[in-house]
């Protein structure tokens, strides 16, 4: 049986991941896309995964506005080259990575979580 030894992140690594998470918040936050209609409430950029090769970033966003979501990515993949545009002017790179959206779904999880927690059936099992 062959193991591979999982790598852990370089410093580096951490550090251009840290650096274009805080630009794209940054960006998102002034909320001057170029979209039409644009957006009229805020996005929270929750992480940022960067591949090996620093070549592309997952960007996990998240909002509290019920938008369909294939709206929403559709909107912010049509604006990716204008925020990849204004993150080149905060972050000072070789080569910026390919932004590719994603929706964070770890709220939706921890709603149902905390909704079966509360349910009857559970409390009836911690009081015995």
């Amino acid at each position: 049986m062959i193991v591979k030894k999982k790598r852990s992140q370089s410093n580096r690594h951490f550090k251009v991941t840290e650096n274009i998470k805080k630009s794209i918040s940054e960006i998102l936050l002034r909320n001057e896309l170029p979209i039409q209609p644009g957006l009229g409430f805020p996005l929270t950029v929750i992480e940022v995964k960067m591949s090996d090769d620093i070549r592309h970033a997952y960007v996990y966003i998240s909002t509290h506005e019920n938008i369909e979501e294939k709206k929403l990515l559709q909107m912010l993949k049509d604006s990716s080259y204008y925020i990849a545009k204004e993150m080149s002017r905060l972050v000072t790179m070789k080569f910026l990575p390919k932004l590719l959206f994603r929706l964070d779904k770890t709220s939706e999880n921890y709603q149902v979580i905390s909704k079966l927690l509360n349910s009857e059936k559970v409390k009836e099992d911690l009081k015995k």
